[in-house]
């Protein structure tokens, strides 16, 4: 009994360890906010440690972002093909009221006829059903939902190069522009600005840059591009909030965060995340999460991140 109780504490040991140990693993990939860390300010000369003060910023004059000329030709085959849909459809439905008329008056029409006339007017109602789901799904509201008229003229435009549609990339967290908004467009930055106008949002995603994408028109003499040609563009930005710019030597990427050292005392660091940022020429553009005045690091980063223990070394 002596030897199996002995046995029985080494393993009631064994395992309070183990659980300790699954504990504090637990506490490293929970999440936690990181915890201030203290550097000497020699330890910070000779990590190369260097601070800078952030000053207030107006928000940017809109953000940037890529376009890309949309070939109009699948555009214009789908509303063809919607439109032959719909005469079909309005033929077939004269038809079916003929006929039944003729069989309800002296039966001069056979029920089989009626049967068929209804079937056929039933299938082109689907095929008109499909081509503007298709529409809808392909185009987007923008397109979809415009009057006949406007549509038709849209088109018509479209055919003769008097417009052209683009498509901007939407960048993350970016509000979606609402329809008629102005989007600035410019093929190197020493060609005119070209203005082209907000339709609505393309259901699709970007394939390659998984983002969304704002359907424009760009009309009158400057739809002379190309299909397929990329473009700058820069979003309105009206009412936009004021904020800092994070210098690009600020910024430190750990896991798919991308976060800054901020000084809070002398010898006191904390990493904070980056998030609702615009990215700018020399650096990013956040109107939240940092005030003015505050300091952060702009190098040596990567040794602070280092000095955090297993749980910030493991950052990429």
């Amino acid at each position: 009994m002596t030897r199996y109780a002995s046995a029985r504490r080494s393993f009631g040991v064994l395992l309070a360890l183990t659980i300790g140990v699954s504990a504090a693993d637990a506490a490293q990939v929970s999440g936690a906010a990181p915890q201030p860390i203290t550097v000497s300010a020699g330890e910070q000369a000779r990590l190369g440690v260097l601070t800078q003060a952030l000053a207030a910023a107006p928000a940017p004059a809109g953000l940037m972002t890529t376009a890309r000329v949309l070939d109009p030709g699948p555009l214009i085959q789908l509303d063809a093909d919607l439109a032959a849909a719909s005469a079909s459809l309005a033929a077939s439905r004269a038809e079916a009221s003929r006929t039944r008329k003729l069989y309800a008056q002296d039966r001069t029409a056979s029920a089989r006829a009626l049967e068929t006339a209804d079937a056929q007017a039933q299938a082109d109602l689907q095929r008109v059903n499909g081509a503007q789901r298709r529409l809808l799904l392909e185009w987007g509201e923008g397109v979809a939902g415009l009057p006949a008229r406007r549509r038709a003229a849209l088109l018509n435009d479209l055919a003769h190069v008097r417009s052209e549609l683009v498509r901007v990339e939407l960048p993350p967290e970016s509000p979606v522009p609402p329809a008629g908004a102005v989007i600035r467009l410019h093929s190197s930055p020493a060609a005119t600005v070209m203005q082209a106008k907000v339709l609505g949002m393309l259901p699709v995603a970007d394939p390659r840059l998984q983002t969304r994408g704002v359907l424009a028109e760009l009309g009158g003499a400057q739809a002379t591009l190309a299909v397929g040609q990329m473009l700058s563009a820069q979003l309105s930005a009206s009412g936009a909030a004021p904020g800092v710019v994070l210098p690009r030597g600020a910024l430190l990427r750990k896991g798919s965060q991308v976060w800054v050292y901020v000084q809070t005392a002398p010898t006191t660091f904390v990493r904070r995340e980056v998030t609702g940022f615009q990215p700018l020429a020399d650096g990013w553009f956040v109107s939240g999460g940092f005030a003015p005045g505050e300091h952060i690091v702009t190098a040596g980063a990567a040794a602070l991140l280092g000095m955090e223990g297993p749980a910030g070394g493991s950052g990429d």
